[in-house]
């Protein structure tokens, strides 16, 4: 038998959001020959996207040969202006690969294992699920959920993961079993024995081995323990970094595709550290699932076969899709859950959902079809959430304790660097919360059955949504402190301002936008929108780097403290001073620099 390899989703494409992006690509050579030729033209387009595969200024390849982008290449890439094919094409010749398509295929790779694409007479294909997948209204979660329930090793797409190498894995399903034996998983755990999962009959074993190295005293008991079970795996005596590497990069891979189809929550901890565990108000999916599914590879008779089975959403039919009696079950679990959240309101919140909540208690389940009891499931679901935000949002309201820990979070390099983007966005959302003076705060970013953020908003919409009585606002919001945040953020914030002031007109409408450190070349587009209007208007726009907004924040608290009035109008005015300003000034440069006088001169009006 071959040496035993690690299974894994997509190592080339860390968060499975940007599938989306790297398959409209991909869409643009449909019908093309998939040669190599056609395999660096798509990385190619990736480049002239912005989407991958240009990387660094330097590259290092095999051989330790630095191939350098020329200085006007990494100003291109650096700028907003658009890129041809032509130079995409130079870039990516610049890099010197040691294997070029090997760079395209290493891209299409999760495409084809989630069945997004498939290559049929050697001719690239977009299955019915792809262009399902890059369609407006996609259901992401429910998607990624039905790819990865069926995504198998081996399988006949593939001669990577083969049996002569020990597969025989339905890993989702795999590894529901190991984590329903083990109540859940650690990242170290995780990171261990979900990407060596390759055979369902370890399942047992697995689980032992994960009990008894749970009891291990000392840390280097444990690591000692990890080594050999590594060892073991590899079938090798020494282990390369390369090979400890790959267990925790393909775990937290991993981790993140899985999270994603929302049958699985993940608790981050204060050290960076997460733990996983099969979510609560799934649980009778869940064990329903495993009732049918041992975690073995199903057998198929070609290629063709088994693309239909993974590129079709209506397969497999799910239990509760079509025995009655199942999927009652679901809701009777569901109902009872609801009902532990809605008890856990007091008697003011309770009365703005008492009506909801009686509704659904009082309805008659035998009276019910398939299709109104699949409709009632996520009815409950999207119920439970706004549950579950109403009593959240009651604690953040001004929570100045709970403030405090969010800037102190803030001021801490260290911890924002283990901040997760999506993340930082929920957490900009609490604080608008906290102030406490809101018709709604609308975060657009995807959350879990729990409210938790695991995934980021459409593209087509922004961050986060303000609604106030006097004025309106759009919030975006982002990590990114590279030159790459001009083009990923100055249009769109535009764009997004520009379709939230028509779809809410009557009121001013703001965009705040928010960053660590706001780029010198995003300031200067922003600055130029307020100055001289964007596509014939005017906008309002307001940017913070994340000193100023902490300062804000800090103000609120001291204000609030001293018991003296705040409320959204004097956030209003704060805004307008900043756009009056951007009016005025000469450049972009002046107008940003005095947004701390700005934020000085309304301090002292409002104490």
């Amino acid at each position: 038998m071959a040496k035993k390899i690690l299974w894994s989703i997509a190592t080339a494409v860390r968060n499975p959001e940007r599938l989306v992006n790297f398959l409209k690509v991909l869409k643009k050579m449909e019908g093309e020959t998939w040669n190599n030729e056609g395999q660096c033209k798509y990385q190619a387009l990736l480049i002239q996207e912005r989407l991958y595969g240009f990387g660094n200024s330097q590259f290092y390849n095999a051989s330790g040969q630095c191939n350098a982008l020329t200085s006007e290449q990494v100003q291109l890439i650096e700028s907003m202006e658009p890129i041809t094919y032509e130079q995409a094409k130079e870039i990516f010749e610049t890099k010197k690969y040691n294997d070029p398509p090997h760079r395209g295929r290493e891209s299409i790779n999760p495409l084809k294992k989630l069945g997004f694409t498939a290559i049929r007479d050697n001719k690239v294909k977009i299955t019915n699920l792809g262009g399902l997948f890059i369609s407006p209204d996609a259901n992401i979660n429910h998607i990624f959920f039905k790819s990865l329930l069926k995504l198998q090793f081996p399988n006949p797409t593939s001669a990577h993961f083969s049996r002569n190498k020990g597969f025989n894995v339905r890993p989702f399903i795999a590894v529901m079993h190991l984590m329903k034996k083990t109540d859940g998983l650690s990242q170290e755990e995780f990171s261990l024995f979900v990407p060596t999962l390759t055979n369902f009959r370890n399942i047992d074993t697995y689980s032992d081995y994960i009990f008894k190295r749970r009891k291990l005293k000392t840390s280097k008991i444990k690591n000692d323990f990890d080594i050999k079970f590594i060892k073991s795996f590899y079938e090798t005596n020494t282990l390369t970094k390369t090979q400890w590497k790959n267990l925790f990069e393909y775990g937290d891979n991993t981790m993140r595709y899985f999270r994603l189809t929302k049958y699985f929550r993940v608790e981050t901890h204060t050290l960076g550290q997460w733990r996983i565990k099969l979510e609560p108000s799934r649980i009778k999916e869940i064990e329903q699932l495993l009732s049918l599914c041992d975690g073995s590879a199903e057998t198929f008779g070609g290629v063709d076969d088994y693309i239909e089975y993974l590129s079709d959403i209506r397969k497999p039919k799910l239990p509760w899709e079509v025995d009655s009696n199942k999927s009652k079950d679901i809701i009777v679990s569901l109902l009872e859950i609801v009902s532990k959240d809605f008890e856990s309101l007091n008697t003011t919140l309770q009365a703005e959902v008492k009506e909801e909540y009686n509704y659904f208690v009082r309805i008659e389940l035998d009276k019910l079809n398939l299709k109104e009891i699949e409709k009632l499931i996520n009815d409950l679901r999207s119920f439970r959430l706004k549950i579950i935000q109403i009593g959240r949002n009651t604690f953040l309201r001004r929570n100045l304790d709970e403030l405090k820990k969010i800037i102190n979070l803030f001021k801490d390099r260290r911890q924002m660097h283990k901040i997760e983007p999506v993340e930082f966005e929920y957490m900009i959302s609490q604080c608008l919360k906290i102030l406490n003076d809101e018709i709604e705060i609308k975060p657009n970013c995807i959350l879990d059955d729990d409210g938790n953020p695991i995934g980021f908003a459409p593209g087509n919409k922004p961050d986060i949504e303000g609604y106030y009585n006097s004025f309106n606002g759009i919030f975006e919001v982002t990590l990114d402190t590279s030159r790459a945040q001009v083009y990923r953020e100055s249009i769109p914030i535009m764009r997004h301002l520009k379709n939230f002031e028509n779809d809410n007109s009557g009121k001013p409408a703001f965009c705040i936008f928010i960053a660590p450190k706001v780029h010198d070349d995003t300031i200067n587009y922003l600055w130029i929108s307020v100055k001289h209007g964007f596509e014939g208007r005017k906008q309002k726009i307001v940017a913070f780097d994340l000193n100023n907004f902490v300062r804000i924040l800090e103000f609120f608290i001291e204000v609030i403290e001293q018991a003296k009035p705040f409320n959204h109008q004097n956030i209003e005015a704060l805004f307008n001073s900043i756009v009056s300003s951007g009016e005025r000034e000469g450049s972009s440069v002046d107008w940003f620099r005095n947004i701390s006088s700005n934020i000085a001169e309304w301090e002292t009006s409002l104490i």
